[in-house]
């Protein structure tokens, strides 16, 4: 599994993976109705994981079963694990422009809980990023909800699993540098999650209906080999290879990708009203990391 070592490779992966990400929580959405939450993540996971493992084994490339691995582990179970049972709870009450919106607050979140857990410095663009995207969504949370297209339970759930997601950042930069390859860690964090939603699904029971909703067989395949095994391998790969700052940038894209996919398998309809939103999310969202990457790119010039 050796790639070119050139940082177009990372740019790329992290592409890949917020397109099939965003995409995919449009999926799950979309089989809501035939099922409940903790059944569809546990067939995602649980498929996931046995293809990553089948994959490592045939290519003797199993990792060593220490400490580290124990926590790739753990951090599966809180990311994707956690991270999507609140996602997909609140997404099962809310709408797709909703969920995609909320999602795209996760590279402002990333460093705003840093500074509150590690006391790492918050540069004001990230304050002012913040300010701007926030009152984006409360305009446009407000007013779906105003039509009925929208909940707000639905959409704290989502907004828990948001900070979960974010605060995974941080843990998956620190298990992708040294020895272990990022696609042992993207199996054992997968095999995480498979763990816990197998627990939640213990706990909420088991529902699926396949046969009432034509496509489902394929939505559930998109999760499983696309949604799971190509995103995971394709975010750790990308946390391997570019800075932070370009991976959370990628991911102010959210929105667009997961607005586009809710009117495609959804037919949610989208008004002006909620395009400007969409593009002032984005704008505080992009607008830290766009300045974090030239002002290196100026240091790196005057140096």
């Amino acid at each position: 599994m050796r790639l070119p070592e050139t940082p177009y490779v990372g740019h790329l992966a992290q592409f890949l993976s917020i397109t099939v990400w965003s995409s995919g929580l449009i999926v799950q959405k979309s089989l809501t109705g035939v099922a409940n939450p903790a059944s569809i993540l546990m067939l995602q996971f649980v498929g996931a994981a046995v293809i990553l493992w089948v994959g490592l084994a045939l290519r003797g490339q199993l990792p060593r079963l220490n400490k580290r691995a124990l926590v790739s582990f753990c951090w599966g179970t809180m990311a994707p694990g956690m991270v999507l049972a609140f996602g997909l709870f609140g997404a099962a009450r809310t709408d797709g422009v909703s969920v995609s919106l909320i999602w795209g607050l996760v590279p402002l979140l990333g460093p705003v809980l840093a500074r509150i857990v590690l006391k790492e410095p918050l540069p004001w663009t990230f304050v002012a990023g913040g300010f701007i995207s926030f009152a984006g969504l409360l305009i446009i949370t407000a007013n779906r909800e105003s039509i009925g297209a929208s909940d707000m339970t639905g959409n704290v759930l989502v907004f828990i699993g948001v900070l979960f997601a974010a605060g995974s950042h941080v843990v998956g930069r620190f298990l992708n540098r040294g020895a272990v390859p990022w696609y042992q860690t993207a199996t054992l964090q997968v095999t995480g999650a498979a763990f816990a939603t197998s627990c939640l699904t213990v706990w909420t029971g088991f529902r699926l209906d396949v046969a009432s909703e034509p496509g489902a067989f394929w939505s559930l395949s998109y999760l499983v080999l696309i949604m799971t095994v190509v995103n995971f391998l394709a975010f750790n790969l990308a946390l391997s290879r570019i800075q932070a700052a370009w991976v959370s940038l990628y991911v102010s894209l959210a929105p667009a990708i997961g607005t586009f996919a809710s009117v495609i398998l959804l037919g949610t309809v989208v008004r002006p009203v909620d395009i400007v939103a969409i593009a002032v999310i984005m704008s505080g969202v992009a607008m830290p990391h766009i300045a974090r990457l030239f002002a290196r790119k100026f240091r790196t010039a005057k140096s």
